[in-house]
């Protein structure tokens, strides 16, 4: 549970940065520049807590992924960008592949 929470608020820090780097207009405005330098630093404290005694590799695709598609629908629904059905079979590929290495393995054949 503390690794979903710490997962969690990390992708929700990456996702602010990137709303505030689209404030900052290429890093030109100062305030929403430090905010999405601020949002981004405790995303990546955040993340590679969440990496402690896990697979890092797992973690960052769960990290990668769901950023990617909570940036999509933020960026449709707050910045009225458009969605493409290939974007949206993108998401639902991310989701796919998300949902699989959420889960935990079975035991039946894997060697140790």
């Amino acid at each position: 549970m503390k690794f979903w929470i710490g997962l969690s608020l990390a992708i929700l820090f990456e996702v602010m940065g990137v709303v505030f780097l689209s404030y900052s207009y290429g890093l030109t405005k100062l305030i929403p520049s430090i905010i999405a330098i601020t949002f981004y630093l405790f995303s990546i404290l955040l993340y590679m807590g969440s990496t402690r005694g896990k697979e890092v590799g797992v973690v960052g695709a769960l990290f990668a992924g769901l950023g990617t598609v909570i940036v999509l629908l933020v960026g449709f629904f707050l910045f009225n960008e458009k969605v493409s059905t290939l974007n949206l079979i993108g998401v639902i590929l991310i989701l796919t592949g998300v949902t699989s290495l959420s889960r935990k393995p079975q035991a039946k054949g894997v060697v140790h």
